[in-house]
């Protein structure tokens, strides 16, 4: 029989075996309890504390198991989460600064459009306004 601290270490299929082996010798040493070939009675209960033991390790590590799953899932799921909003975040920011941008350029256009019309304005008004002027100083001289 092991100690409790050597049980801990065992991997998993060295203490399957051994509760395996365990149970097997239990189960010779009730039988030979029960038939009076066997005297030693005491035997019976220590091997029934050992299977406990060995179960009970058994049973820690599967619900260790089940606690690093269902905490890696969780995880896993937050993380897509945090990723999605992240991404939700960053998205509207973008969309919001390419319309921004899209409408500075358009408003940039339009404003080349009209300063272009209104030099285009200005330049026939003062031909028209100085050649009016050279018309009338040259019909008064």
């Amino acid at each position: 029989m092991l100690l409790y601290s050597e049980i801990t270490q065992l991997s998993d299929r060295d203490l399957l075996d051994e509760i395996e082996n365990t149970r097997n010798s239990l189960f010779r040493q009730k039988m030979g309890v029960r038939t009076k070939h066997l005297k030693d009675t005491h035997l019976v209960k220590a091997l029934r504390k050992y299977v406990a033991q060995l179960l009970t390790e058994l049973r820690r590590r599967k619900k260790l198991d089940e606690k690093v799953e269902t905490t890696s899932s969780e995880v896993a799921k937050k993380a897509k989460e945090m990723h999605s909003e992240i991404e939700k975040a960053q998205t509207p920011k973008k969309k919001k600064t390419e319309k921004k941008v899209e409408e500075a350029e358009k408003v940039e256009e339009k404003v080349e459009a009209k300063s272009s019309e209104d030099v285009k304005v200005k330049k026939v008004e003062k031909k028209g306004f100085f050649s009016r002027k050279k018309k009338t100083e040259e019909k008064d001289s």
